[in-house]
């Protein structure tokens, strides 16, 4: 322990002359003192370090390339730290609507004392640091995918085409971002790309056409588990989250094989190459690239519900007594109607008398919470959250929010609480409800 203590200080020591020293004597001293490894430029400017002060040298990098021998590349996308180049997520942090999640995500309810806007100080492992920052923990095939794509970039080429962006988690793998950004807020890092319909299960980690809000991610049914699959949604046509593969190269693969079919003559050889190349790397490395109606069907087996997603909810059920789910006494129409008429009400005395049969469904709820049968509440909840409306935030907020303590899926209220803090849209074209 000591050893690798003395190691940590020696690379501080080196890392520390590349910093100024002036007017480092009126700085406030960092509570951390010389054990403080946080690199934000904004931090280190502000609090006065041992043997450490500001400003490093900043070189951020944008794009990791996928390159071919001539010709135009193909191009995936890294996008840098809170660059989404949405203007509503800009607008609400003006508003002062994007509160801070502490500690780091606010689960032990306790704030920074140091500056509670500001990022709790990461953990060195790239792993660990990810789980700390987005609450869930990454599988192998997501570190995979990032060595295919570095080991690609290593090809000369001229020109790009761009297919997807690589985006959330996969920014804390590039280590030039490290510095590439004065300070950002925790629950940024929950919210920046979660769309306007995912749920607290979904974590994206690709983005396509941002004009339709088309995006990839993993989706897991509780957050301490590895993902149950690889899904996408577009924004723009609604909430259905499409289960795609288990894994990032099979996602991938199917989405060149889509896209090459609209594409150029050109374009399309490009494509043809690039989909080779990841599926080359893949079989090398003992990655399955399965078909789609794969996921599919293990997905159904699995689910003991479909919502509104249609991708289902997966919770522990007795195969003796069947405790643990209990169906919603309605249809899954009849709850669109419900929703549909509460949304457009014209007033609030007729949304409350529309309201009537929905606060019925949740009364039903907590008789079911009551019998241990928590997936109805999760059903509902997440149903609302897919239908859409804020009128419906608070009714979520509780539903979901008994349904995940409950099924001790914590993790997911912390990150339910900062979507619904600053929901918005992120397709650039404008769509309806």
């Amino acid at each position: 322990m000591d050893s690798r203590l003395e190691s940590s200080k020696r690379k501080r020591a080196k890392t520390d002359e590349e910093y100024s020293d002036e007017h480092t004597e009126h700085k406030p001293l960092c509570k951390y003192g010389e054990n403080c490894y946080q690199k934000n430029s904004y931090h280190l400017q502000k609090f006065r370090h041992p043997q450490r002060n500001p400003v490093p040298v900043v070189k951020p990098e944008q794009e990791l390339q996928v390159k071919e021998k001539s010709g135009e590349s193909i191009t995936i996308c890294l996008m840098s730290s809170g660059s989404t180049g949405m203007k509503e997520q800009e607008t609400s942090e003006a508003n002062g609507t994007s509160s801070s999640v502490t500690a780091e995500h606010g689960i032990d309810n306790q704030e920074s004392k140091e500056d509670d806007s500001e990022l709790a100080h990461s953990p060195l492992d790239v792993k660990e640091n990810i789980k700390h920052k987005f609450l869930v923990e990454m599988p192998d095939d997501f570190f995979q995918f990032w060595s295919f794509c570095q080991s690609i970039c290593q090809q000369n080429t001229l020109g790009k085409l761009e297919i997807i962006e690589l985006v959330g988690p996969f920014e804390l793998l590039d280590q030039t971002q490290k510095k590439s950004k004065p300070k950002e807020k925790s629950d940024n890092l929950l919210t920046q790309w979660r769309f306007y319909y995912d749920p607290p299960e979904f974590q994206t980690v690709m983005v396509g056409d941002l004009s339709k809000g088309y995006h990839i991610g993993y989706f897991r049914d509780a957050p301490n588990e590895m993902p149950a699959f690889v899904g996408s949604n577009t924004e723009s046509e609604g909430c259905v989250l499409t289960p795609l593969s288990d894994n990032l190269f099979s996602a991938v693969s199917q989405l060149l094989s889509v896209t090459v079919k609209k594409v150029d003559p050109f374009k399309k050889s490009q494509l043809t190459s690039l989909k080779k190349q990841l599926e080359d790397w893949a079989n090398k490395n003992g990655i399955l690239i399965e078909p789609q109606n794969q996921i599919l069907k293990k997905r159904k087996k699995l689910m003991v519900a479909k919502t509104f997603y249609e991708c289902g909810i997966v919770v522990p059920v007795d195969k003796k007594t069947k405790v643990g789910y209990r169906e919603i006494p309605e249809t899954s129409a009849n709850i669109k109607k419900i929703c549909k008429k509460i949304v457009e009400s014209q007033n609030l005395s007729e949304q409350n008398k529309n309201s009537d049969s929905l606060q019925e469904l949740v009364t039903y709820v907590q008789y079911a919470n009551d019998e241990s049968d928590y997936g109805m509440g999760l059903e509902l909840g997440l149903d609302l959250l897919a239908f859409g409306g804020e009128v419906f935030h608070p009714t979520i907020l509780h539903l979901l929010g008994v349904a995940y303590e409950l099924l001790e899926r914590k993790e997911f209220s912390v990150i339910l609480k900062a979507h619904l803090n600053n929901r918005r849209r992120l397709a650039t074209a404008k769509t309806g409800n």
